[in-house]
Parts: structure tokens; C-alpha cells; sequence
């Protein structure tokens, strides 16, 4: 490490990587900025997987997902400078966006769970308070299920 003398007392120089300067590859730079010149078709799948995750996060996804598939076809071996680091990077965030994705989906079938039978307990305390008029239950169990 190099050492800059300011006054009386020595600083250390530090020198900046090339990985620091550009950032470490997050979400935000990853896209269309960090693709390495050998996957430079891919740039605009991914600038647009960048624009329309705001708005429609599975319509990123499966713009990230053909980017890789496309980056794979055009250098297999990831022999091109940078190709491998990139590859990986992208395959990480889309296992990592996946994982979420099913953890949100095991939610929304819970609540759904949850739903359906609160909804069936109701079902049956309406049919328990109207012994006196007859409640159809075929029409009441399709109007359940196409919920």
C-alpha cells in the first residue's frame, strides 16, 4: 500500500479496484452497464428488464432469464474476458429473485388456505341460523370454489 505524506503524519494511499469502481455488481448496475464486450446483444434485454421491473417484476425476470440463455448460446465456455463473473452473477439473481417468488407464492396459498375456510366456517353458520329457509348448497359450494 502506498503512503501520501500530509504534514507531519503519513496517509495510506488506497487504490481503488476495478470491481470497486463498479460497484460489486448489484442490481442496479448490473443490467445493461457491467455486460461484457463480449455479450454486448444482451444490453438491451437487460436495459429493458431494468425499466419494467418497477411496473412488472415477473416481466423482468423473464427478460433476465432469456438475457442468460442468450448469453450462454453466445459464449458457452465463458472464455471471454469477464463472461464467467457475469454469468454467475446473473444466475445468482435470478435463483435469488426465484426464492422469493416461491416463499410469496407458499404466502399467497396460506392466506388463500385461510380464506377458504373461514369462508366454509361462514358458510356453515349461515346454514345453522336459516334452519328455516332452505340455502342451496351446490349453488353456495361453486360460488366458494370460483373464488
Amino acid at each position: 500500500m502506498a503512503y501520501q505524506r500530509r504534514g507531519s503524519d503519513l496517509q495510506p494511499q488506497r487504490h481503488i479496484l476495478r470491481s470497486q469502481a463498479a460497484g460489486n455488481l448489484g442490481e442496479s448496475m448490473m443490467d445493461s452497464e457491467v455486460v461484457p464486450c463480449s455479450l454486448v446483444e444482451i444490453a438491451p434485454i437487460l436495459r429493458v428488464a431494468s425499466e419494467v421491473e418497477p411496473i412488472n417484476p415477473r416481466v423482468a425476470y423473464l427478460c433476465r432469464f432469456y438475457a442468460f440463455e442468450k448469453a450462454h448460446r453466445l459464449d458457452p465456455t465463458s472464455s471471454g474476458r469477464g463472461v464467467h463473473q457475469f454469468k454467475t452473477t446473473l444466475i445468482q439473481r435470478l435463483e435469488r429473485v426465484q426464492a422469493l417468488q416461491n416463499a410469496a407464492d407458499k404466502a399467497d396459498c396460506a392466506q388463500l388456505t385461510k380464506a377458504y375456510q373461514t369462508a366454509a366456517v361462514l358458510f356453515e353458520v349461515l346454514r345453522a341460523v336459516n334452519l328455516t329457509e332452505s340455502v342451496e348448497v351446490a349453488d353456495k359450494r361453486l360460488y366458494f370454489l370460483s373464488l
